[in-house]
């Protein structure tokens, strides 16, 4: 099938096939980057909850022996 197409058409779809990919890969960075804000403010908000602290919080009492 190669050879039945042109070169100019041939070109042109190996430059879609390329600029898909890089589609790709920046829809993956930015979700990769969404899901990071979203875990760092998760983060944050438990910080802040009382409830959250307590329920979390890893006690070593050989510190205090």
């Amino acid at each position: 099938m190669k050879d039945m197409l042109s070169a100019d058409i041939l070109q042109k779809l190996k430059l879609q096939a390329e600029e898909l990919k890089a589609s790709e890969e920046k829809q993956k960075q930015d979700a990769l980057a969404k899901a990071e804000e979203a875990r760092k403010q998760e983060q944050k908000r438990n910080e802040n909850d009382m409830n959250y602290l307590l329920d979390h919080h890893k006690v070593d009492n050989s510190k205090y022996k």
